[in-house]
């Protein structure tokens, strides 16, 4: 009994360690605001004079991914330089090189596609297919339930790719709809993942 009592413990112990390695830097309500935000967006985008079309549908989006980077990004910067010890900034460096690949892969994609004549249509699927790619890379590092929404991203990238038509103009529902729902799917995680390691402390 005691050789199986000292495996259990280990396997708490493994656990623990485990959970201690998710970066938890992402917080539920700023999440969900930037999701509201995606679907508030598409709802306005008609509303808007030249943001349906061509080049302003991309500086229309593009404008918002920015300010809701700024706004995602903040809390994570601000804890990073006043808050977070070394082993939490190791975290945050470890989560950002994971992430970042696919971010600027996606502004590479976005000023190339946008130079080519009806190619505007396309950039909703790769916005969503390059967005999930990051989430899948840096899964191992968040919390459990954010890989299948990143597969989703992909899924949802993949779809947009296909029925896109060479000169057609895009929806903005298949910009704010997609990053909307899976911003407010991710906090949905985040708050669950939190929520848990408030009742697991409850019961220490």
């Amino acid at each position: 009994m005691r050789v199986r009592d000292a495996l259990d413990r280990l396997d708490q112990i493994h656990g623990h360690l485990a959970r201690a390695e998710v970066y938890r830097g992402f917080r539920a309500p700023t999440v969900a605001l930037v999701g509201v935000a995606g679907l508030a967006a598409a709802a306005a985008q008609p509303l808007v004079t030249g943001a349906d079309v061509g080049v302003g549908f991309v500086w229309y989006w593009a404008i918002l991914a920015g300010g809701c980077s700024l706004l995602g990004t903040a809390a994570t910067a601000h804890a990073y330089a006043t808050r977070e010890d070394a082993l939490e900034r190791r975290r945050t460096r470890r989560v950002a090189a994971q992430f970042l690949p696919a971010l600027l892969a996606g502004a590479v994609v976005t000023a190339a596609v946008t130079r080519v004549p009806g190619g505007v249509g396309y950039l909703p699927g790769f916005w969503a297919l390059l967005f999930g790619l990051g989430l899948v890379a840096a899964r191992p590092h968040l919390p459990d339930g954010v890989g299948p929404i990143g597969l989703g991203y992909v899924a949802a990238g993949a779809f947009h790719l296909l029925r896109a038509v060479p000169g057609e103009e895009p929806s903005g529902w298949a910009v704010g709809g997609v990053f909307g729902i899976g911003h407010l799917m991710t906090a949905l995680v985040l708050w669950r993942d939190r929520r848990g390691l408030g009742e697991e402390g409850c019961d220490d």
